[in-house]
Formats: C-alpha cells, sequence, structure tokens
C-alpha cells in the first residue's frame, strides 16, 4: 500500500508540473503580440506535448 501512495503522489507531482508549464507557455501564447513568437510558443508545446499542438492551434485560430 506504501508504494502505491508514493507512485500515487510522483504521478500527482508530474501532472502539476505538467499543468505549470502549459499554463506558462498559454500565457506567453496569449501576451504575445508578434504572430512569430506565438507560432515559436505552438511549436514549443507541440515538442513538449503533441496531443496539445492541435488544441494550441485550433485556440491560435479562433483568436485570428
Amino acid at each position: 500500500m506504501n508504494e502505491e501512495k508514493i507512485k500515487l503522489k510522483k504521478l500527482k507531482e508530474e501532472q502539476k508540473a505538467k499543468s505549470r508549464n502549459e499554463d506558462l507557455i498559454n500565457s506567453y501564447i496569449d501576451s504575445s503580440k508578434n504572430l512569430e513568437d506565438k507560432i515559436a510558443a505552438v511549436k514549443l508545446k507541440h515538442m513538449i506535448d503533441k496531443t496539445a499542438f492541435v488544441s494550441s492551434i485550433k485556440s491560435l485560430m479562433k483568436k485570428k
């Protein structure tokens, strides 16, 4: 049981870190004025998480 709690705690910490990184990149995408900067941030997000790439492109296209 103790081993399961350790694994769960580690998973929670990884998810929190992933969420913080995603929030940081999303805030940069929202705050940047230059389209090239936004594209670079979306590419970075794609390198980090392949599934988030599509959602970033969709949200970027909705705003333009």
